[in-house]
């Protein structure tokens, strides 16, 4: 009986451990901020960048392009309670770097933000949160986050 308790509690701690330092990776991250968008916003993770859909009765009407080494997550990613946003900002040295495309006009502009229309009525701090981490993903070296982004 001994034997089969400490066959058990020497089994198990690999899972224990596992649960305790669950990491939040770049798919997690991507369908938390999803579940915190109205739907007319996606967002969704490609090699080198970060594509933004906006939609209007279902279907794709702009296209954000968000290039992650532009974007200043410190300082320029924060909730506009006026917009109702999580607001993405560019380093303001980069200038204007999210390449806007208008599907119906068939037309490409470059500004210097985006936003993020959200569900939330707070402060919005873990989709802010979230949206920074992912961000960090692309751009630095060895990023893990064990905590939730609430």
């Amino acid at each position: 009986m001994k034997f089969l308790s400490l066959f058990l509690l020497i089994t198990s701690l690999p899972i224990i451990s596992t649960l305790k330092s669950q990491t939040f990776d770049e798919h997690y991250t991507v369908d938390y901020i999803n579940s915190q968008l109205k739907k007319k916003c996606h967002v969704f993770t490609e090699k080198k960048n970060i594509r933004v859909e906006f939609y209007a009765g279902g279907v794709p009407v702009r296209i954000d392009y968000l290039f992650p080494k532009s974007i200043d997550f410190e300082n320029g990613i924060y909730f506009s309670e006026s917009e109702g946003s999580v607001i993405v900002s560019c380093y303001e040295k980069a200038g204007k770097c999210i390449e806007r495309d208008i599907i119906k006009r068939g037309s490409k502009i470059v500004y210097d933000r985006t936003n993020l229309t959200t569900t939330c009525t707070n402060d919005c701090a873990g989709v802010v949160e979230a949206m920074k981490h992912l961000i960090k993903l692309y751009v630095l070296d060895d990023v893990e986050r064990t905590e939730p982004f609430e």
